[in-house]
């Protein structure tokens, strides 16, 4: 508990408030009847926010060497926007990144 409000209470009003970020643009009919840049904006909402959540995250988690996770996310990006595929942009920057740390 924190200040009288159980934990539990914390985490149901993060849930609600995630889900809703996410599930906003996709079921709401309104979205037809908004500008197309507007439209696209929302639905790109929930992935621009897990970025925001990631990124310092990258930066921050090795310590000492901090140019292996921009490695791998620049080395994701670049192969991401040339080839058009998922699995291996992220298998290649995973590999980047393990060589970058044990090298």
């Amino acid at each position: 508990m924190r200040n009288g409000i159980p934990l539990c209470i914390y985490i149901l009003v993060t849930a609600l408030a995630t889900f809703l970020v996410r599930a906003l643009p996709y079921y709401a009919n309104f979205l037809d009847r908004l500008p197309k840049f507007l439209a696209k904006c929302l639905r790109l909402l929930p992935i621009a926010a897990l970025g925001a959540l990631i990124f310092p995250g990258v930066i921050t988690d090795f310590q000492g060497r901090w140019y292996a996770g921009l490695l791998g996310i620049g080395i994701a990006f670049l192969l991401s926007y040339f080839k058009r595929g998922m699995i291996f942009p992220i298998l290649f920057s995973v590999l980047i990144t393990y060589l970058a740390l044990v090298l």
